[in-house]
């Protein structure tokens, strides 16, 4: 499905007189003014290492010896 201009009602903000469009046969459904369903209160950034990294990390070998 594309968006086009159109946020997914969803996921971020919405702008005031939001518009989003379902497509259906034989003629499209579109909402007006979409309320902003979620409240944005922070964030975070995480970072996760791959498998093998970890193992690298856990192997004895590689520790430091302090």
């Amino acid at each position: 499905m594309y968006l086009g201009s159109e946020r997914d009602p969803n996921v971020g903000l919405q702008e005031d007189g939001a518009t989003f469009t379902i497509p259906q046969q034989p003629v499209r459904r579109r909402i007006h003014d979409i309320p902003t369903f979620n409240v944005l209160r922070g964030g975070e950034y995480l970072f996760m290492p791959s498998l093998s990294a970890l193992r690298w990390i856990s192997d004895p070998r590689h520790s430091s010896g302090r």
